[in-house]
């Protein structure tokens, strides 16, 4: 083996490595999400308060991050402003129907319901667009809906005063929505605006609709004073939401979207385990079992979807 050769090799390793250390970092940072929300939840801040420093912390540090980097944030058309608004109310939508599943039943299970958004996205390119899928698919839909059968009739879902049935629609409503954003971005190219100009808009619309919401709703945007209640915002608009994005667009350079998908199976099992030690929340064996079929599941649908997609490549 000559040495450029061997060098290109451990060059490779490297980048492989990297790529997998971002991919758990951006999941496992992002399953601390539920813990930062409602620990402001508890200290009165309504879902509208949360989200709206959530997504404005993370939007400020991107714009002076865009600006320290001379990158612009102007869009090219017309076409890349809609595409942008449209995704931004689509997400907006996932995040405040996730952080009510969070209120209402087992953080970790609302996490691993939103984690179902391949299996939603692979439904609706079946029944709408016409994709055409293996048998291994759709014994993988069939599992993962079983799975979230088992969580929803177990002891575990039940969160202290939170209203189940709301909570485990708004927790399956965020996974729709999730998977609505990836297909309309696939489907309208939106994935090939520039992805700090991109997500930087994103996080700016999305903290403008929920301020917004505030006004409308509830009458003001409550006034953040307290330390503790600083640190979770910071926690929540930092290291779950800026630190998760950031490593998770690394890790899909250098492994690639699905690798770095599969691995996005951490962030329901961060959640579930940080829900055990500090929210109270219990976990049976119903939903153990239910959670690893739904993560398994996924996991088949992702990496069946690549290899059929590695397959068409090669005709």
């Amino acid at each position: 083996m000559s040495n450029a050769h061997h060098n290109y090799e451990r060059k490779k390793r490297r980048i492989t490595l990297n790529g997998v250390f971002y991919a758990c970092i951006s999941s496992m940072s992002f399953g601390f999400s539920p813990l930062f929300s409602l620990g402001l939840i508890a200290t009165g801040l309504s879902n509208f308060d949360v989200l709206s420093y959530r997504w404005g912390i993370a939007a400020i540090v991107l714009i002076i991050y865009s600006l320290a980097k001379k990158k612009t944030l102007r869009f090219n058309s017309f076409d890349e402003a809609w595409k942008t608004i449209l995704l931004s109310i689509l997400r907006a939508l996932t995040s405040v129907t996730l952080l009510i599943g969070y209120a209402n039943i087992s953080s970790g299970i609302a996490s691993t319901i939103n984690f179902m958004y391949p299996v939603i996205v692979t439904v609706c390119m079946v029944l709408f667009f016409g994709e055409k899928r293996s048998l291994i698919d759709y014994l993988a839909i069939g599992a993962s809906i079983f799975g979230v059968y088992l969580l929803a009739s177990g002891d575990s879902i039940v969160a202290h005063e939170g209203n189940t049935k709301l909570g485990l629609t708004c927790s399956l409503i965020s996974a729709f929505s999730f998977a609505a954003y990836y297909i309309v971005m696939k489907q309208t190219k939106a994935d090939k605006i520039e992805v700090v100009k991109f997500t930087t808009w994103v996080m700016m619309l999305s903290a403008l609709i929920f301020i917004a919401c505030a006004l409308i709703f509830e009458g003001k945007l409550t006034i953040v004073t307290d330390g503790r209640n600083w640190l979770n915002i910071l926690g929540l608009g930092l290291w779950a939401t800026m630190v998760s994005n950031i490593t998770g667009v690394k890790a899909i350079r250098r492994i690639g979207p699905t690798q770095t998908s599969v691995l996005g199976a951490l962030q329901p099992v961060t959640a579930v385990i940080l829900g055990v030690l500090f929210l109270e929340e219990h976990l049976y064996m119903r939903s153990v079992i239910g959670i690893g079929i739904i993560l398994i599941a996924v996991c088949i649908i992702v990496m069946h979807q690549k290899n059929g997609a590695q397959k068409s490549a090669r005709r």
